[in-house]
């Protein structure tokens, strides 16, 4: 391929930034458009500032920080899962469903190792407090 064929190619972004800012855009049309992103992010920030009572160790604030993000970060993987899914099927398809339904029981698994890591740090401190 010679170079005149290579300028009708979509180019990769030219600046560093601009791979941040279509990032950051991504981040922001999936908070607008997905509801379980926007519960997801709602319940750790409810989360962190429960914590910030409950005198967590550096290694609990990790832990806690770690889960938090992974299940964004599966959330966000569902999500373009479930686009690209729809971008290629029209009709409903047993295996695109499928497809979908494992794309979400990934979030899910995620989302329960989260509660599990939340509860052994944050239920005997809160007990702690209330008894």
């Amino acid at each position: 391929m010679d170079s005149k064929d290579k300028q009708d190619l979509p180019c990769k972004n030219r600046k560093y930034r601009d791979s941040f800012r279509y990032a950051s855009w991504g981040v922001k049309t999936a908070f607008k458009e997905e509801r379980n992103l926007r519960t997801h992010v709602l319940t750790g920030l409810f989360v962190f500032g429960l914590s910030l009572f409950l005198g967590l160790t550096r290694e609990e604030w990790l832990w806690l920080l770690l889960v938090s993000y992974l299940v964004f970060a599966m959330e966000l993987i569902n999500t373009v899962v479930e686009n690209v899914v729809d971008l290629v099927t029209e009709e409903y398809h047993p295996i695109a469903k499928k497809v979908k339904d494992m794309a979400a029981a990934v979030v899910l698994v995620t989302a329960s190792f989260a509660v599990v890591i939340g509860t052994i740090i944050i239920l005997p401190k809160l007990l702690q407090i209330l008894l």
